[in-house]
């Protein structure tokens, strides 16, 4: 007899994706719905699912709501970092998803962070072994600001690095890589002394030197903005 799908996925885009990857690999049923590849409403098309996942942008999660009222009937769970809605469990996978879809190994290693006032993590996902933390709904705001900082603003300063290699430099991005595998190891090994370069010596003449190198370029004052966060009074 075929097994009945206990969640349902709304969203198309790469959490979604994903997260149906995940569900794939452990042979657990479910069912995906979205705008573009379904005609028939979310409310009919997930009907026999007891927890639904919203698994679309943390703007469209509430008027998506509001325009689907009965699915609150159901078990629901978002996935956003930032915010909290009453009567939705969050629960934030800290992972970044990419184009590539993942290994079992590398879903099952991702931890969660979940609201301490909510549903616990096993009670939704019992079939699940990802590790959990619970933080304070009021704290989600800062703890997602970091997640942002940690994640999106290094790749966009690796994004500034590969292509001025490539552009400026006429040097192959893959010149790089090893740099950057050797940043991560350390901040695996050792993330309190994994700072190298001007910074951690306290090189004044050599980061007046980088600066001043930037002229005209927008990183000119994201570098002296790090300096000074830094706060080893370099400026």
């Amino acid at each position: 007899m075929r097994q009945v799908p206990k969640y349902g996925i709304i969203g198309g885009g790469r959490a979604a994706r994903h997260f149906s990857h995940y569900l794939k690999l452990l042979n657990i049923p479910h069912l995906q719905w979205s705008r573009k590849n379904n005609s028939e409403s979310p409310e009919s098309y997930l009907s026999v699912c007891a927890v639904v996942l919203l698994l679309i942008s943390d703007s469209a999660l509430e008027p998506f709501l509001e325009i689907h009222p009965t699915l609150r009937k159901k078990m629901l769970v978002h996935f956003s970092g930032a915010i909290f809605i009453e009567g939705v469990a969050g629960f934030h996978p800290l992972m970044t998803f990419g184009p590539r879809l993942y290994s079992l190994k590398e879903y099952q290693e991702m931890s969660f962070v979940v609201e301490e006032e909510g549903v616990p993590f096993y009670k939704i996902f019992p079939e699940l072994d990802n590790p959990y933390y619970a933080i304070p709904k009021e704290l989600k705001s800062r703890y997602h600001a970091l997640c942002v900082m940690s994640g999106n603003f290094t790749t966009i300063l690796w994004q500034k690095f590969f292509s001025e290699l490539e552009t400026r430099f006429k040097i192959p991005r893959k010149a790089g890589f090893s740099y950057l595998k050797q940043i991560y190891q350390n901040l695996v090994e050792n993330p309190g002394d994994a700072l190298t370069g001007p910074l951690a010596r306290g090189d004044y003449a050599t980061i007046t030197r980088n600066i001043n190198s930037l002229e005209g370029d927008p990183f000119q004052n994201l570098y002296r903005a790090f300096v000074e966060v830094h706060g080893k009074g370099l400026l």
